[in-house]
């Protein structure tokens, strides 16, 4: 089995999106949200009998005061106020009031409810985002004891610079397979039509703007010099292969035989310092290059090593 370090990051977006919005902050994955959205009803017919149970309690002793004070009231003969009075007129006012108040203390758990109910039409394409994480982590888990998985991993650069004619300063990587085999840089997707969101990078140019971010990350911040990063599109459920230069798409369940077929280029050693580099997961870092006139060449050369890794078109 392989290491996992880190889990979903589509599920920690979503949760934390619904606690912002009234969801119970004791779910703290998908799997207890859908749990307490389907036994939801039944929280909150516990929650009106408990308030129930403390209304009474409060009027039973509100109760037991005005007997007290019945008798003490003619001795406080200097009081205007009478403790017996406002002991019934408390009295009088929850029971008058009883299930208004009752409801009143369940709005947080209805407003819940509502939340939870809408959750599989308003939130479908986040849910299918973290399904198909999950799909692709349970593959990469039962990968060989000698890989690590890193996921939902970070990348922000002090200075953006251009690539592929975008300004690139940030990625967010779905998954990071680390092994003697080399790095892979994962992007996952849960999709069955084409892509067709013009506003948004495909899903092989955010694997291949991920890879590179990454690569320069650990060249010129981890001083590990010659490291590939492969840049990988794992699909779940589509019939659609995709089809983009410098990245390999593949269904998920075929990742682990594309692994095996490939060389071993890390030692151990290297394994381990990567690894030990990417394990906080939130990473920021300068890698400006040093003033020099083939400043330029030298990144080029960069993007075309990454490109190389992932052996040229691939579908």
């Amino acid at each position: 089995m392989a290491t996992l370090i880190g889990r979903s990051g589509a599920g920690d977006d979503l949760i934390r999106k619904l606690h912002d919005m009234g969801v119970s902050r004791s779910c703290t994955t998908i799997k207890q949200v859908m749990e307490r959205r389907d036994a939801i009803d039944r929280i909150i017919a516990l929650e009106r009998e408990r308030q129930e149970r403390l209304l009474e309690r409060e009027m039973k002793m509100l109760r037991s005061g005005m007997k007290k004070y019945k008798l003490l009231d003619p001795l406080l003969f200097f009081s205007k106020n009478k403790k017996s009075e406002e002991y019934l007129k408390r009295i009088d006012h929850l029971q008058a009031n009883r299930d208004a108040i009752i409801e009143n203390s369940l709005l947080y758990l209805y407003r819940e409810k509502d939340i939870l109910d809408r959750l599989t039409r308003e939130y479908r394409s986040e849910l299918k985002g973290y399904y198909g994480e999950l799909l692709v982590l349970d593959t990469l888990e039962r990968l060989s004891d000698d890989y690590y998985v890193l996921s939902d991993v970070r990348l922000t650069r002090e200075f953006g610079h251009k690539f592929d004619g975008k300004m690139l300063k940030s990625a967010r990587v779905d998954h990071v397979v680390v092994g003697r085999k080399g790095v892979y840089c994962i992007e996952t997707k849960n999709w069955n039509l084409k892509w067709k969101n013009e506003d948004r990078p495909t899903p092989g140019e955010q694997a291949r703007r991920a890879s590179y971010l990454l690569y320069r990350y650990l060249k010129y911040t981890c001083n590990i010099p010659g490291v590939r990063v492969m840049s990988i599109v794992l699909y779940t459920n589509t019939t659609v292969k995709g089809k983009e230069d410098f990245v390999r798409f593949l269904r998920h369940e075929d990742f682990p035989a594309y692994l095996e077929a490939r060389q071993e280029i890390l030692s151990d050693e290297d394994v381990k310092k990567i690894v030990e580099c990417l394990k906080d997961r939130d990473i920021r870092f300068d890698d400006t290059l040093p003033e020099k006139d083939d400043e330029r060449e030298e990144a080029a050369a960069d993007l075309k090593l990454v490109e190389n890794a992932s052996g040229g078109e691939m579908t």
